[in-house]
């Protein structure tokens, strides 16, 4: 088995992560990949151990199958592995390309937003959620939809939480990702500061953006410790045994962080938008809370004061149900086994 990644990107971001997730997940069963990349952070993929073929600028022209690039970027392909079995096409634009490239292949695409109208001419459109799966069904009438979301395959390498509890035991609640309104670490700071809390009780918030100078002079006069810690690397590194992660957001595309925090026992408190309720099994792993409403998430900080046990509790059922469903192996298994079924019903 042979399966190639394609993504031509602008930035880092979610579909940055899934290249390494999708790379690990084959790794471990003994299947071949390569990933033919154009974006920034090419040098991270080959240092997290990816095999990285660059993209030329014409693979999402009409025009690509006219160009010497096809050819060549054909036979570079084969070197690597042969002819694909499978292709993993991350940007819609390069769909029908690796279609005409390899004829035999399984081109699969996923789902990372609510714009999939291009994503037709695919084999296979794997979702990552309910919402999602009947959004794109009823949009995209007879294409093959299947509700697969991501794999989850950590690097074995990457560093998490001190299994020890924090100084004199106390309590930090954690915000992670982009300082901006879509996330909306402000209602988590109005949250912190209302709430009835032991005066030992932290809140750190990890990132940067546009909403860093609010955020800063908030922890400067605050009644409890506001850290604004900026960017970290391995942010659950930096974490300890009495660390809670809290996600305000209006919206996100996929939840990669909550996924890691329960892969590493890290408790959660997020917004109840679907991709939240869909990653804390509908509030079975981790505590939600409406959009926005800080009065809500008030209450839940002060619960998890006395009730840490109880949320861990959570956590823990939320790491085997993750690896039940997104670890390498019976990821592999469900997604391969769509594949072949596609294979078998091509077959003249």
């Amino acid at each position: 088995m042979f399966a190639v990644q394609v993504a031509v990107m602008k930035g880092q971001g979610g579909v940055f992560t899934s290249l390494f997730h999708y790379a690990r997940m084959w790794d471990a069963n003994g299947v071949k990949s390569v990933c033919l990349y154009r974006g920034p952070g090419a040098d991270l993929l080959r240092a997290g151990g990816i095999d990285v073929i660059e993209a030329p600028d014409s693979l999402q022209s009409p025009l690509f199958r006219l160009t010497p690039d096809f050819a060549r970027l054909r036979a570079e392909i084969r070197k690597c592995g042969g002819d694909p079995d499978c292709v993993m096409a991350h940007s819609d634009r390069t769909i029908r390309q690796m279609k005409a490239l390899f004829p035999n292949a399984v081109v699969m695409t996923r789902c990372h937003s609510d714009n999939f109208k291009h994503k037709r001419p695919a084999h296979l459109i794997v979702t990552l959620n309910e919402e999602q799966q009947q959004m794109v069904q009823a949009g995209l009438a007879g294409a093959r939809v299947r509700m697969f979301g991501n794999p989850f395959v950590p690097a074995p390498n990457d560093p998490g939480p001190r299994d020890q509890p924090g100084p004199n035991g106390r309590l930090r609640f954690n915000f992670i990702g982009r300082v901006e309104q879509v996330k909306d670490p402000l209602t988590l700071v109005r949250a912190f500061l209302s709430a009835d809390l032991k005066p030992d009780t932290e809140l750190r918030i990890i990132g940067a953006g546009s909403q860093d100078d609010e955020i800063r002079g908030i922890a400067a006069t605050a009644s409890r410790k506001v850290e604004h810690a900026g960017w970290l690397e391995h942010p659950f590194s930096h974490f300890d045994a009495d660390d809670i992660l809290v996600l305000p957001s209006e919206w996100e595309s996929y939840s990669w962080v909550i996924r890691e925090a329960l892969f590493y026992g890290v408790p959660v408190i997020a917004s109840d938008i679907y991709v939240h309720r869909d990653a804390l099994g509908g509030g079975q792993y981790g505590w939600l809370f409406p959009i926005g409403d800080d009065a809500a998430l008030k209450l839940l900080l002060e619960r998890a004061e006395s009730e840490r046990g109880a949320l861990r509790a959570m956590t823990l059922a939320g790491r085997e149900a993750l690896l039940a469903r997104y670890g390498a192996v019976p990821f592999w298994r469900g997604l391969s086994a769509e594949i072949a079924a596609i294979r078998a019903e091509r077959r003249p």
